[in-house]
């Protein structure tokens, strides 16, 4: 990371107010946080799903945004564009300057293209522990990415019967193992139902690893390749052999099921990601790996319990250590040990600027450079409770609470690599106020942590706290 004076660093973000100011008149607001956390950490919930701006091993963080967002119709026609900012000024052990998100979109009716670096829409009131999505949440900086697809849930022949999807394509364009690794997400999503009756949700997200340039393999196959990516072929005698005898790239995904309908004074949501590494996963060989939520939103004006979400997650099973009774293929391939979101090859794994872009229970490995290496802990199993609520008009509050049990990852011999388990308890509280001029935002948050996931095995207490302020320009 480049080393960035203090004071080049704001007057390099204050020149950039007055610009945005005028560019981005539907909406800009300054943001400031300042954190800390005892034993040269932060706390897991002051870090996770914040979109990569805090750096979870710098004990002291002061970090200031710039948030800005514009979005117009054209004319009296169909079209509209939409485009973002999120520039952050980080002063910690490093300071650096960054943009947490820069995109622009395009939408005609119920198409929309996006380009650029943007994150997941937050779902759920934000009390997931990963945004309803083992394989997408919100917890690593948005890479720069190209999106083409659905802006909503289209009907198709009825009003009971909904289609929703993108295709899209990004660059993992961070210090990491394999060098601008390619990354490609689609998604299918049909919906049956109506609100006031029942909804079913079902769909699939696929995510392959592709290209790049290996550190000793060199420069893998590109785009003359891209149809052997995408369907998981094993490549032809140009490709190293590895990739002769397996599938090329590194795929993975998530199956999601949700399950919702809306009463007078309440929405209840059901919902299920089931985690895929190979066809052992897509087959549900490993059922019993999967995050099971349920989110209650009350409707009520001023209640004091607005959201709650309860969550149970589990992802040990990994298909097992093998497949009892099946021999491996005629190339040597067998099914089992998925080993979520690692590969062999992209040593990296489902990571971006070392911070998980799945569920941030996957914590990275990071080694003396500082790059990522995978993620030393896949198998885990626990429980998660999120709320939130209002205490006054202008006071509201949100609790987090997450407990894991966790035994690191298969060891081919039928074990596991951490034994016996380590176990984690992670807790957040935060009271904010905003006053019925909506022109501030002044929060404050206490973070602490008990377990050994994050200490080389030791027992571990750490508390840490966090002070929000935001002021909205008026437009």
């Amino acid at each position: 990371m480049k080393k960035l004076s203090k004071k080049k660093a704001a007057l390099l973000l204050l020149l950039c107010i007055g610009p945005l100011s005028g560019l981005f008149a539907q909406s800009l607001s300054l943001e400031s946080n300042t954190l800390a956390g005892t034993k040269n950490q932060l706390p897991f919930w002051l870090w996770a799903n914040q979109l990569g701006q805090f750096d979870k091993n710098s004990s002291t963080i002061q970090n200031f945004s710039i948030n800005a967002f514009h979005g117009q119709q054209i004319g009296g026609s169909d079209f509209s564009y939409q485009v973002g900012i999120d520039l952050d000024l980080l002063l910690a052990d490093e300071n650096d300057i960054r943009f947490t998100q820069l995109f622009g979109s395009m939408s005609w009716k119920f198409l929309q293209l996006q380009i650029g670096a943007f994150p997941e829409e937050e779902v759920y009131a934000g009390l997931s522990t990963t945004n309803g999505n083992l394989s997408a949440s919100r917890n690593a900086r948005p890479h720069p990415k190209i999106r083409a697809g659905f802006n909503r849930y289209v009907p198709i022949f009825s009003d009971w019967f909904f289609i929703n999807g993108f295709y899209e394509e990004g660059l993992l364009n961070d210090d990491r193992y394999v060098k601008d690794t390619h990354l490609h997400r689609g998604n299918l999503f049909f919906r049956f139902g109506q609100p006031k009756s029942l909804q079913v949700t079902v769909g699939i997200e696929h995510f392959v690893m592709w290209g790049g340039t290996h550190p000793v393999y060199g420069e893998f196959p590109g785009w003359e390749d891209y149809f052997n990516y995408l369907t998981a072929s094993a490549g032809g005698n140009h490709v190293m052999e590895e990739e002769q005898l397996n599938a090329m790239g590194n795929s993975y995904g998530v199956y999601q099921i949700e399950f919702s309908k809306a009463w007078d004074k309440l929405n209840a949501s059901l919902y299920i990601s089931h985690p895929y590494e190979d066809h052992s996963g897509m087959e549900f060989v490993n059922y019993s790996d999967n995050l099971i939520g349920l989110h209650l939103a009350f409707h009520k004006q001023q209640v004091h319990l607005k959201n709650i979400v309860f969550e149970y997650f589990h992802t040990k099973n990994q298909s097992g250590a093998y497949l009892i009774g099946e021999a491996p293929d005629e190339n040597g391939r067998g099914r089992g040990i998925d080993d979520y979101f690692n590969h062999g090859l992209y040593l990296s794994g489902a990571t971006y600027n070392k911070m998980s872009m799945v569920s941030p229970l996957f914590a990275p490995v990071l080694i003396a450079d500082g790059t990522s290496r995978g993620f030393e802990n896949t198998r885990f199993a626990g429980l998660h409770l999120g709320a939130d609520g209002l205490l006054s008009e202008t006071f509201a509050w949100k609790a987090l609470l997450t407990y894991s049990n966790n035994i690191g990852r298969h060891n081919g011999q039928g074990g596991t690599t951490i034994s016996p388990s380590r176990k984690q308890l992670s807790a957040l509280g935060q009271v904010s106020w905003q006053p019925l001029s909506k022109k501030i935002n002044i929060s404050t948050s206490v973070a602490a942590d008990r377990g050994s996931v994050y200490d080389n095995g030791m027992n571990t207490t750490r508390l840490g706290a966090m002070i929000s302020f935001n002021y909205y320009f008026p437009n």
